[in-house]
Formats: C-alpha cells, sequence, structure tokens
C-alpha cells in the first residue's frame, strides 16, 4: 500500500497577537489564514491526496462564525484534498465550542472533522486513529484505545495532539502520549501536534510544527511534512517551508554604538524578505548616556526595515559620565543629573528608579537640545 499525505498542526486560526499594534497584529493574524493556501499548493505540487491537520485548527474554543465559515470555503475550495481536522487543547471537541460552530451548516465534502476515538478508513486499505481531545488538559494518554482495536492488514497512521516529552519548565504535559505508541499500536506513522516547531521523535513520529511561527522561539517553525509511504517501510518524510514570516531572537553584548554593526548587516543580507521580518533584540552591558544615545538612534533606523523590532533595554545598564553631566546646557539639571547619578549608584530598588529617571532625563535634555537646533 502506498500513501501521500501532507502533515501539518498547530494553525491556531484567530490568535490575537495582543503584544503587536493593532495594524500588526491583523496582518499576523491574516497570513495565519493565507496559510491555508500555501498548504494546500504544497499538497497539490507534491502529489498529496490529504492533508491531517493534526490539531489546535483554532486559536479558542470560541471564534467568530465569520473565522469558520472563511475556514471552511477555503478548504473547500481545493477539492482535489482530503482535509483530516482534529481538535486539539486550545480548540477541544466541546459541546457549543468551535467545532459545533464550524459544522452547524454542514461541512464541506472534502473536510473531515474527527470528533471522535473511532479508526476512520481514509484511503483504501489505510485506517487513520485520531485522538481528538475534549478538554485542554488530560492525566490519561488519549492514544491508549489504538493499541487494541483491530483493523485487519491496514495501513494504521496515528493521528494526535500532545507532548511525547514536557516542554514546560516543569516537565510536565498538559497531553501526555507515549512515544512508545507507535510501535504498541502498529503504527506505520505518528503524526503529531502542540509542538510548534519541526521535531523528529523517531523515523515514525513527528511533529510538523506550526506552517507560519507566532513566537521568538528557536525551534524551527514555519513547515509542513511530506510523508510517503510505501508498505512497510519507514516513510519518508521531506520538510517543506511555508511560513511566510520570520522571527528572530537576539541577545547582543553591547559596548557602543558600533557593537550593532553584525545585526545591521545580518539585517542588510536579508534584502527584500527584511520586510517580513520580526525581530525581538536583548542587548545587554553598560554604556554611557551618550553612547546610548547613539545606540538608540540606530535601532531607530532600522526598525523600518523590519515588520517588528521589540528591544528589551533591561539587560542594557546606562552610566553617567564627565562628558554626559558637562553635555547638559543646563546648569540646574546638571545638578538634578549629578543627584540622579550618585542615588544610581547606590544600589537597592531606590537606585534602579534613579538610574531610569536620569536616563529619562537626558532624553528630555536631548529632545529638548534638537527641537531648539530645530
Amino acid at each position: 500500500m502506498r500513501l501521500k499525505f501532507l502533515h501539518t498542526a498547530d494553525w491556531q486560526l484567530g490568535k490575537r497577537f495582543g503584544s503587536f499594534p493593532g495594524e500588526e497584529a491583523a496582518v499576523l493574524r491574516n497570513h495565519r489564514l493565507q496559510a491555508i493556501d500555501r498548504l494546500a499548493e504544497t499538497a497539490i505540487e507534491t502529489g498529496c491526496s490529504a492533508v491531517l491537520v493534526a490539531g489546535d485548527v483554532f486559536d479558542a474554543e470560541t471564534v467568530p462564525e465569520t473565522l469558520t465559515s472563511r475556514v471552511m470555503a477555503q478548504l473547500k475550495a481545493y477539492r482535489q484534498l482530503d482535509w483530516h481536522l482534529l481538535p486539539g487543547n486550545h480548540d477541544p471537541a466541546r459541546i457549543g465550542g468551535v467545532w459545533s460552530t464550524a459544522s452547524a451548516g454542514g461541512l464541506p465534502e472534502n473536510v473531515h472533522l474527527h470528533l471522535e476515538p473511532q479508526p476512520a478508513e481514509i484511503a483504501p486499505g489505510v485506517v487513520l486513529l485520531p485522538a481528538p481531545l475534549a478538554s485542554k488538559r488530560t492525566e490519561t494518554d488519549p492514544t491508549a484505545w489504538w493499541d487494541g482495536v483491530e483493523t485487519g492488514q491496514a495501513m494504521r497512521i496515528g493521528f494526535a495532539h500532545g507532548s511525547v516529552q514536557g516542554f514546560g519548565s516543569n516537565g510536565d504535559a498538559n497531553v501526555p502520549i507515549d512515544p512508545a505508541r507507535v510501535k504498541s499500536a502498529r503504527l506505520a506513522y505518528l503524526a503529531l501536534g502542540d509542538w510548534h516547531g519541526t521535531m523528529r521523535i523517531s523515523d515514525r513520529v513527528w511533529y510538523s510544527g506550526t506552517p507560519e511561527p507566532d513566537g521568538f522561539r528557536d525551534n524551527d517553525p514555519g513547515n509542513a511534512l511530506v510523508v510517503s509511504i510505501d508498505g512497510t517501510a519507514p516513510p519518508e518524510v521531506s520538510p517543506v517551508r511555508t511560513a511566510h514570516f520570520t522571527w528572530l531572537r537576539r541577545a547582543q553584548k553591547v559596548d557602543d554604538a558600533g557593537s550593532l554593526d553584525g545585526l545591521e548587516a545580518e539585517v542588510a543580507a536579508l534584502a527584500g524578505a527584511a520586510g517580513r521580518c520580526l525581530l525581538n533584540l536583548e542587548p545587554s552591558g553598560s554604556v554611557s548616556l551618550a553612547e546610548l544615545a547613539r545606540i538608540e538612534a540606530r535601532l531607530a533606523a532600522l526598525q523600518p526595515r523590519l515588520f517588528h523590532l521589540s528591544t528589551d533595554l533591561s539587560a542594557l545598564t546606562a552610566f553617567a559620565d564627565a562628558a554626559d553631566l558637562s553635555a547638559l546646557s543646563s546648569p540646574a539639571l546638571a545638578e538634578i543629573a549629578q543627584r540622579l547619578k550618585e542615588k544610581s549608584l547606590g544600589g537597592g530598588g531606590d537606585a534602579a528608579v534613579a538610574g531610569r529617571a536620569l536616563r529619562r532625563l537626558f532624553a528630555y535634555a536631548r529632545q529638548a537640545e534638537a527641537g531648539v537646533k530645530a
């Protein structure tokens, strides 16, 4: 028996992206929808007959009906593909939830929603074993029933959403899945969702990851998997890039403004793709206030070249040296700055407040000076 399909997961359609400005958040949400078209095109171009979406199709249990209707219309448009959808921990199969809304008017003929843990023949001689979730968390392995179910000589494909290991800081998993299930349940392949990056657990067990990245995590997101199975041999699994946006996190040791040369060169090398890049910069070190001003100016010039730039300056310490103090044109401001400087060197919470106040004072002074020159 032969089968070729596309494995994807964690679309999380409707994700709010609340930490981003409204216009940027709207663009990010829209490109998650556009990812459906990229997935369909990839499946068709590579000769896949089906697309398996291993959970978290939607970001929440309740989403606007306009969203579910649009998604079903997108899937229906690709009639040559069978879409198999699995409820995950973000969109569990609950009465009155997102799947009730999505199926209320009837599903397109090429869309198959697996709400019950029961075998489903998806091609001649090929059985899908789904493990739909009915809650956000479970202490039991939802794939355990696969071991005892009989399917004759059919090729068996597992379809689940959960963790084969704990991905949280405490090592716990919201939905635990036994990685040995592929052997005990006699699976040709186990398609997993939940981990947002592409990950090979074994030659027959894979996480596809999300097709469109949604955070600053270095876990290889933005892919789908083309899976080819021929008989009893291990499947051929080929990651295919589907992302529109690139999310980068950079920790940068900073001594002066020149320390940003490498980062600016990296952005320049992206050329036109820089406009599809989200960059989270975490500079650290200690610089003078005058040097901090030059650093901030260079970052301000870099920001328009990117889709989004966020900068966490909490690990970057700024100090006032003699040149900074003498640069203040007002003796009164210089005296205040000197007091804040002394306070900032005292340690403790007050020192941190004084340090922030000193930086703000110099920022206002620079703005006032720039206004006078203008």
